[in-house]
């Protein structure tokens, strides 16, 4: 290299480093840290990542920090001295984020945070807290997070130690409020007026006050019945929800037709995992939501089937006795616009429930029934293709379209956008809007 392009070179890394050291966000993980490579982690020493560790931190000491992420997975047993002192380091007035994470399988000792650096200085400008797996009470969160003024964004997991959570004061500038797995907690008792997105996993708690008309809702549950419970309680807890996440992993029973109302349910998306418990599940009940919803516009339902036949396909019955498909009289869905249904299959509940839908949403306006889940459901990380379906997945895809010309095609009003996607010949589309299967990512 020539020297003047070498000096050049030379000034712009100086340059870069001298930037890069008064950039005020540090992440200190494994890739920024140069330990990606698995032959070459195996063999780092706790004495090398704390030289490298004190080494970044010393030529940032008058930096004012305001994001400091340590993640200490190479060495989970780090010795706790050197935590405490990284901790000091950062937790300094003007700190925005933190994030600290340590390996829990890993370690063979418990680390104690040192509360007393939370000092009401440094929870001034917090904006962000997540506390995963932290032994503390729900006295001494609410007490800390009365003093974080500016805080946005709020998650509790597995903190397990809290049975009631209660804030004195207000807070002001929470947004985002994520409580999941606190198996003992009872009471959320909270003055948030700004609150927009509170996302729950598993049950609500028996009483709940967020001190605000939350709008979205996102409720994930690993206990069975998740969408019954949020039929039946949601309503009464939080009535002004306007977008509403339900996912469960095992129905077993319907969910109920009730006289309570969404009435400003505008958003509606439904996940149904997969499990032995799912076919005896009736889809057609899932009409208690409908007609609970008169402002629904937008209806998502996701069915996260295997690869297999469906036991109860509305073509088993064709050389039977007459069928007899079910109807709601009177219920109306005056406003729904856009339905969705991915992972389409030939049941015979989800054969009604669609039916019913195209009977009485008479703006409807689009309508997708996805047959293969789509092609991103199925796209490996290596080659961004679509994976093989199974012979049995296949079938049932032919046999949901077949269901689809049987019952659902004829009854569509020419007005409605209706979209049936299946898997293309061999599943291997590229992308998201495959020109071999048809599927395109839906407009609403």
């Amino acid at each position: 290299m020539p020297l003047e392009d070498a000096a050049r070179a030379a000034c712009v890394s100086r340059e870069f480093l001298r930037s890069w050291r008064r950039y005020p966000r540090l992440a200190l993980r494994e890739g920024t840290l140069a330990l990606t490579d698995k032959r070459y982690r195996e063999h780092v020493t706790e004495s090398y990542f704390v030289n490298k560790i004190d080494h970044i931190l010393k030529n940032r000491s008058h930096i004012v920090l305001k994001a400091f992420i340590l993640h200490l997975y190479p060495c989970p047993n780090m010795d706790a001295s050197y935590i405490d002192k990284w901790l000091q380091f950062a937790l300094r007035p003007g700190i925005e984020e933190l994030a600290f994470e340590m390996s829990s399988l890993k370690r063979r000792v418990k680390y104690n945070f040192p509360c007393s650096l939370l000092s009401v200085g440094c929870c001034k400008s917090l904006t962000s807290l997540h506390l995963c797996g932290v032994h503390i009470t729900g006295e001494e969160l609410g007490h800390f997070v009365s003093n974080c003024d500016a805080l946005v964004q709020l998650v509790i997991s597995v903190c397990n130690y809290i049975t009631c959570f209660r804030v004195p004061g207000i807070l002001w500038h929470l947004e985002h409020f994520n409580v999941r797995e606190c198996q003992k907690l009872r009471v959320i008792d909270i003055n948030a007026p700004k609150l927009s997105n509170f996302v729950c996993w598993d049950d609500l708690p028996q009483q709940i006050s967020l001190g605000a008309a939350v709008k979205n809702i996102t409720m994930i549950g690993s206990k069975p019945n998740m969408i019954c419970y949020a039929r039946a309680k949601l309503p009464f807890f939080m009535p002004t929800v306007e977008t509403l996440t339900v996912e469960s992993h095992c129905e077993k029973v319907k969910t109920p037709m009730m006289s309570s109302k969404f009435l400003n349910l505008k958003y509606l998306d439904i996940y149904l995992m997969d499990g032995s418990e799912l076919y005896r599940n009736d889809h057609f009940c899932l009409v208690s939501f409908l007609d609970a919803s008169p402002a629904l516009e937008t209806f998502v339902l996701r069915v996260a089937t295997d690869d297999s036949l469906r036991p109860d396909s509305i073509l088993r019955h064709l050389d039977g006795p007459q069928l007899h498909l079910r109807q709601m009289p009177e219920c109306l869905h005056k406003n729904l616009k856009n339905v969705m249904i991915s992972r389409f299959t030939s049941a015979k509940s989800l054969i009604e429930l669609t039916r019913h839908i195209v009977q009485n949403a008479l703006a409807l306006e689009w309508l997708t029934l996805d047959t293969a889940g789509g092609c991103a459901s199925r796209t490996s990380a290596k080659t961004d293709k679509c994976q093989h379906m199974c012979k049995d997945g296949l079938r049932e895809a032919r046999k949901a379209m077949e269901a689809v010309r049987r019952y659902i095609e004829g009854i569509v009003l020419p007005s409605t956008n209706f979209n049936v996607l299946e898997p293309c010949s061999q599943c291997e589309c590229e992308g998201h809007n495959c020109s071999q299967c048809g599927y395109q990512e839906p407009i609403f």
